[in-house]
């Protein structure tokens, strides 16, 4: 990648501030530096924060307790499923085959006439899970703390990517690691499907050198957003103009 020179006095909307981990601010200026966190895996369950208070709005309103609690279980277990394993491209495609196949399946059974599919389905849909207001709300309110906790953490441990090094912080002691930027590479990403759908394009971000992992940034939201900033930052050698001169 080639470096161009730039020369450009300090501004405002290019100088980095450390709440930029949670959100870019103004991604299309280039900026003189960036920082990012690695968040806690909470973070991905938003979802099922969500499900909980909502399930509690209506079965306060007089929604049958049935519905609700089946609306919450399946909110909650394809939340669960970024726990379960790391789906990259390769396996999120094998399993949206796996599922048309199953689904495939599942209708030529019952073209043939065979009725244990419907009978296994009919037993599935009997069941009436339920749970009371009072318990969607502690729920929500225990997970909306635990999620709250989980994203003020990366305030305390985060990354400042600037042109000639990228340097590690950790709270309250301050700089904790510095990796010169010469001779590495750093680029995005996604091991898993579901939690970069659920950060909002979010991934890792790998530093390497000489075909060599020097650290990883693992559970960046919003990285997507990011790269361009990074790409154009780590692509030009800037120099700073004093205006009092």
């Amino acid at each position: 990648m080639s470096e161009t020179p730039s020369i450009h006095n300090t501004a405002s909307d290019r100088d980095p501030s450390v709440w930029e981990i949670y959100w870019p601010r103004n991604s299309a200026v280039h900026r003189d530096a960036i920082y990012v966190a690695s968040f806690p895996e909470i973070m991905y369950f938003w979802p099922t924060i969500i499900a909980l208070f909502l399930c509690a709005i209506l079965q306060a309103a007089g929604v049958p307790s049935g519905g609700v609690g089946w609306f919450f279980v399946i909110v909650f277990s394809l939340n669960l499923l970024v726990l379960v394993q790391d789906f990259d491209q390769k396996k999120f495609l094998i399993l949206l085959l796996l599922v048309a196949v199953g689904i495939l399946g599942i209708w030529i059974v019952n073209l043939y006439g065979f009725t244990f599919i419907q009978s296994i389905a009919a037993w599935i849909i009997g069941f009436s899970p339920a749970f009371s207001t009072d318990a969607y709300l502690l729920l929500g309110v225990i997970m909306l703390a635990l999620f709250s906790w989980g994203c003020a953490t990366p305030l305390f441990s985060y990354w400042r990517l600037e042109q000639n090094e990228f340097i590690h912080y950790t709270q309250p002691v301050g700089k904790d690691m510095s990796i010169s930027r010469l001779g590495c590479t750093i680029y995005k990403d996604v091991p898993d499907i579901f939690e970069c759908i659920l950060s909002g394009g979010g991934g890792s971000l790998v530093i390497r050198r000489d075909n060599q992992i020097i650290a990883t940034i693992p559970h960046i939201p919003f990285l997507g957003l990011r790269m361009n900033q990074i790409e154009h930052m780590l692509s030009e050698t800037r120099v700073i103009v004093d205006k009092e001169r």
